[in-house]
């Protein structure tokens, strides 16, 4: 053979070992991507308005999309969600402009790692209700999850720094039980085939996965005392002692527990007549979201500035300001 020849072939050997190292390394690749700037443009002049939302099995998913169905069909903003670990992740996304819009509980804006001069809100919208849910029917208090295998929801979550303040109050050392940091639906897998005991949730009601639960095996839900919301209440303020009606998830008697309020997120440079249509638009279709989900059925305007301890976006004041008037 020609040594030109044996030389081609070489070199077509090396280009395709290189290419399959590539390959193999793109798909088992650990590497986090980075999160792309959200609102970059997308067509001409118009930007993608980006939802950061949570757990596609919560509450702050569903309810997200169908914010950005309505910015879309009334306000002709290309619009979308983006699937997180909710409330500490969301701040955290608005706050460096990665999400114009984000869900979280208003206790995450308390946080001393929380940049709240880059954070405003547009409005107050339902409550989160702490949700303990076993399928031991041996777990009846607090205190019976010593010893316990508990989800304490993921890293960036409401629901880990509620359930960690909420173990806390109840005396409840985290050495004294097996925790893991579960999404909603790994939470809800891992009940289902009893390598947990416990799951923490911090979300609207009815909680899809929750409901799901409910209707394939008998679940109940460990309350949360009185003495241990008015703890919490007088340490934090943010968090108020609430009942999940026995209407909430087949076969679950009422429970009582904790609610906080959820509030909508975006950051200062936001135009204000964007910020002020997005408002309008909400409320105006308000409706089309309650179809989507019960939850919206608290979204009251009345109470949209009540118990929000940040600045509201200039769009936002002006349109509260204008249906006060």
């Amino acid at each position: 053979m020609k040594t030109g020849t044996l030389i081609k072939i070489l070199f077509l050997l090396i280009f395709l070992l290189i290419g399959c190292i590539k390959i193999k390394q793109e798909l088992f690749s650990t590497e986090v991507q980075p999160v792309p700037l959200l609102s970059e443009k997308v067509t001409g002049n118009q930007t993608t308005l980006v939802i950061a939302t949570g757990d596609m099995s919560g509450v702050y998913f569903p309810m997200g999309q169908a914010m950005a169905d309505l910015f879309r069909k009334y306000d002709g903003k290309a619009s979308g969600t983006q699937v997180t670990n909710a409330s500490i992740q969301n701040t955290k996304l608005v706050s460096q402009k990665q999400a114009e819009l984000g869900f979280s509980t208003v206790d995450v804006l308390a946080l001393p790692e929380i940049n709240k001069n880059e954070i405003l809100a547009l409005t107050g919208i339902y409550s989160n209700f702490i949700q303990i849910v076993t399928t031991n029917s041996d777990i009846k208090t607090l205190d019976d999850l010593r010893g316990k295998r508990v989800s304490v929801g993921t890293v960036g979550s409401g629901t880990k720094l509620m359930s960690e303040r909420v173990l806390k109050a109840a005396n409840l050392a985290s050495n004294e039980m097996d925790l893991s940091a579960l999404s909603f639906t790994q939470s809800a897998d891992a009940l289902r085939n009893g390598t947990i005991d416990v799951a923490f949730f911090s979300s609207g009601l009815p909680n899809p996965v929750i409901a799901d639960l409910a209707l394939e095996m008998e679940i109940s839900l460990v309350p949360i005392s009185k003495q241990i919301a008015d703890r919490l209440h007088e340490e934090f303020e943010f968090y108020t002692f609430d009942e999940i009606s026995s209407q909430t998830y087949e076969g679950v008697e009422s429970t009582p527990t904790l609610a906080v309020k959820n509030v909508l997120l975006t950051y200062p440079d936001l135009p204000k007549q964007e910020a002020y249509q997005m408002v309008k638009t909400l409320y105006d279709h308000l409706p089309e979201l309650q179809n989507v989900h019960p939850e919206a059925m608290e979204i009251k305007l009345a109470e949209a500035t009540v118990g929000i301890p940040i600045d509201f976006h200039p769009g936002a004041k002006q349109f509260f300001e204008e249906i006060i008037r």
